[in-house]
């Protein structure tokens, strides 16, 4: 084994609420295209999921924060982690998984038959991540960039801003 690989080594772990968000997965996909290729979509959409944690755990590993585990549950794919420290890392990581999954959907388009449904799912993935609800991705990359409070979420503050916000009108 090549030194500091041990480290990398993170456990998967499938919770059983887990099997019914990839029956979830299946189901959205054989709508989308029919059964045959809706079950290979259904397949190849799970692990989207699973890639985009692999992102933000590729990122951890690169800026050296301690990965407990990762795995499915019924609310998504999801991975334990240690605090990165510093806003700027916590950010970084928090954006490698919806940036993983844009980076798959180019080479998704060059897949026969599904490809393109494929690649929507990504950008999907991508862009529902960024949304900065709590305990998203995207609200986790505002949190970092503004120095918010980590329970608290962007949204609080971002509302709270806009409710204390002078407003001049002309």
């Amino acid at each position: 084994m090549v030194s500091g690989m041990k480290n990398f080594m993170v456990p998967f772990r499938m919770h059983d609420s887990g099997w019914l968000l990839l029956a979830l997965c299946m189901l959205f996909s054989v709508a989308l295209c029919g059964l045959s290729r809706g079950m290979v979509l259904g397949y190849l959409v799970a692990a989207s999921l699973v890639l985009h944690e692999l992102g933000h755990i590729a990122a951890c590993f690169v800026l050296r924060v301690p990965v407990r585990e990762f795995g499915l549950c019924l609310g998504g794919a999801y991975n334990r982690r240690a605090y990165a420290g510093r806003r700027r890392d916590e950010a970084i990581i928090s954006a490698a998984g919806p940036l993983m999954n844009l980076c798959l959907v180019l080479p998704s388009h060059f897949l026969p038959v599904i490809g393109r449904q494929l690649a929507l799912c990504n950008i999907m993935l991508c862009v529902v991540n960024l949304l900065p609800i709590k305990s998203s991705d995207g609200s986790r990359i505002l949190d970092a960039i503004w120095g918010t409070n980590r329970a608290g979420g962007a949204i609080g503050s971002l509302n709270q801003a806009a409710s204390v916000a002078p407003v001049q009108l002309p």
